[in-house]
């Protein structure tokens, strides 16, 4: 009952259903650049009403079906979107075209929050799991832009030069694109299965990208929970974010795996006391704790 409870509330979520105005109206305003697209050769708009009509069909399926999947389908075309039009409204600055440009980047900013991330991750809990999202570390943060912004770059710059018939130069960049396509959306999800999770026995610190294996204590083997600006003593499982941290101190030490690193290709294994980690929502995480 309580898993259901919680669906219905992340449904209602104030900022999903904001989330999904906001995308609709994105839909209904997409012929804001109607008036940019009539200066584009006939294959050149074409090409860039399906690209933008495909993306906020992929939009709205991810806002009216939250999900861990759909979180990062969502923060992949979103930004995507956003890209287009503001190419579109710079390169000949329009009024429609600019307001189509805001309302997209509205949509971005809500897709990146916090907030909705953790509507997302918690309607796809089992059972009598809380969820709350890990925040990206700063590292991984910035491979994570910079490849997006060579993905994109590489399809919007190879279909144009397709469009165009520069058939060897788009050609190469469009097939890195495609080969992009089946392998990046699998490695940007690892970022949306980051959580950690509680449950009546005790808590999970379920994260790919900084343990090779999920850790899991029991709530009796808690001794104590505060919020850190210092980092101390305690075992960074955060990756390396931005303090604050939730740091977690044990009753006794336990054992956890880090993931493979170029110097330990196996990972290692690190016996604790306490650590700490970043919720991306420490009020939620704090509260998780109490239960």
């Amino acid at each position: 009952m309580d898993g259901q409870r919680d669906s219905i509330t992340s449904e209602r979520s104030p900022i999903l259903v904001a989330t999904r105005v906001f995308v609709l109206a994105l839909g209904l305003c997409a012929p804001l650049v109607s008036n940019r697209l009539q200066t584009l050769d006939a294959a050149e708009r074409l090409t860039v009403q399906i690209t933008v009509w495909a993306t906020w069909a992929i939009m709205l399926l991810c806002v009216l079906v939250p999900s861990t999947v759909s979180l990062t389908a969502l923060r992949l075309a979103g930004p995507f979107h956003l890209t287009v039009f503001f190419v579109l409204a710079v390169s000949n600055p329009d009024t429609g075209a600019m307001v189509a440009t805001a309302l997209s980047a509205i949509v971005v900013v809500l897709a990146l929050s916090a907030e909705l991330g953790h509507v997302f991750v918690q309607t796809s809990a089992y059972g009598d799991e809380k969820r709350v999202l890990l925040r990206c570390p700063r590292a991984h943060l910035a491979v994570v832009v910079t490849m997006w912004a060579l993905w994109v770059a590489s399809g919007i710059v190879g279909v144009s030069a397709l469009v165009n018939r520069s058939w060897v130069f788009g050609g190469i960049l469009t097939a890195l694109s495609a080969l992009g396509l089946v392998a990046l959306p699998r490695r940007f999800h690892r970022y949306s299965r980051r959580w950690l999770v509680s449950v009546p026995a005790g808590i999970v610190v379920h994260d790919h990208v900084v343990l090779a294996e999920t850790a899991m204590f029991a709530r009796a083997s808690i001794s104590a929970t505060a919020l850190v600006a210092e980092a101390g003593e305690s075992a960074d499982l955060s990756g390396g974010t931005g303090r604050p941290w939730l740091e977690i101190t044990l009753s006794d030490f336990d054992t956890v795996v880090r993931a493979a690193t170029p110097s330990t290709p196996g990972g290692s294994a690190i016996h604790v006391k306490s650590f700490r980690i970043r919720p991306s929502r420490l009020t939620s995480a704090t509260d998780l704790m109490t239960r």
